[in-house]
């Protein structure tokens, strides 16, 4: 299925956006070639973007479940969606 948003390239970005993509590989502990799709598309609109990636950061914290517990729990939903992310 072709996306239903257009995947800008990492260049359309303000440079305080690209800096967080960089930092993004930090985070994942992944050289990502380019930006993830997903990460591109929150990163156009702040407004919905910024919100959902802190709340990202807060669900990822150490607690009771480990990063990769809450990692598959993640795909497994974006399966369950249909989510070619």
């Amino acid at each position: 299925m072709p996306p239903t948003v257009r995947l800008r390239d990492e260049s359309e970005y303000p440079e305080a956006t690209r800096k967080m993509f960089e930092l993004s590989k930090q985070w994942f502990n992944h050289d990502f070639k380019v930006p993830p799709a997903m990460s591109r598309v929150m990163a156009w609109d702040p407004g919905f973007g910024g919100p959902h990636g802190r709340a990202m950061k807060r669900a990822m914290a150490p607690g009771e479940f480990g990063r990769g517990e809450k990692e598959m729990v993640a795909a497994v939903v974006s399966g369950t969606n249909a989510c070619a992310y």
